[in-house]
């Protein structure tokens, strides 16, 4: 009987040793439903959007375009690594990919018919990189703000200070951007609380909204949020 016993378990051995070897070697692989009518303004800036917005890694414009374009024929996307470009979510307006152990985000805000203000994100372990454009009439073009968070950020002090400035200059990459919502963005940081820095500051929260007729972003509240 131990003689039958012995290459049954062999046997079985082997089949699962084979079925665990095949397993580890397949390799990830995930289809996304992506509609390309529904997405295409994002899309097509997607395309043109300019190298340097993706510092913390490379998508060149040859693997932007194709990729665009196979979405464009098959309203789907394959991805085949789980843990670089991977769109994590995608709406008309807002796209968020992940990459290895960062977040990079794409957002357009609609002014008029062809006129959209863009926002990219590309965040990373030592804080946010952003960049912003307008997109009118089927061209992009980097907005005079090239630095456009130091524009605004001074609106949150109560007390215009060296010391006061001091924080923000030092902690401006660790601000929070909260993109997609439909004309709004908020500006936050986490580092900031009323306890502490409301001596300095009149919050730690700007909140923007859409000024269509203006074609531009005006600050519409700063507060604090714990």
């Amino acid at each position: 009987m131990k003689n039958k016993i012995i290459p049954i378990l062999l046997f079985t051995f082997i089949i699962l040793s084979t079925t665990i070897n095949a397993q580890s070697e397949t390799k990830f692989r995930d289809t996304i439903a992506i509609n390309y009518q529904d997405n295409k303004t994002l899309l097509d800036i997607l395309k043109v959007l300019p190298i340097n917005v993706f510092d913390s890694w490379e998508w060149s414009d040859d693997d932007r375009i194709k990729t665009v374009d196979f979405i464009a024929k098959n309203n789907y996307l394959i991805d085949s690594t789980a843990a670089f470009n991977n769109i994590k979510h995608i709406t008309p307006n807002y796209l968020n990919i992940q990459v290895v152990d960062g977040v990079w985000l794409l957002a357009i805000y609609k002014f008029s018919e062809n006129d959209f203000f863009v926002v990219t994100d590309d965040i990373v372990g030592d804080g946010n990189t952003v960049h912003t454009f307008n997109y009118k009439n089927n061209k992009l073009t980097p907005t005079k703000m090239l630095n456009w968070f130091s524009r605004i950020k001074y609106k949150i002090l109560l007390n215009d200070t060296p010391e006061c400035r001091a924080l923000i200059d030092e902690n401006e990459a660790f601000f929070d951007y909260t993109l997609g919502e439909k004309d709004t963005i908020i500006i936050s940081s986490w580092l900031f609380n009323k306890e502490e820095h409301g001596k300095c500051f009149k919050g730690n929260t700007i909140r923007l909204k859409a000024n269509k007729k203006l074609g531009r972003f005006d600050i519409d509240k700063v507060y604090w949020v714990e």
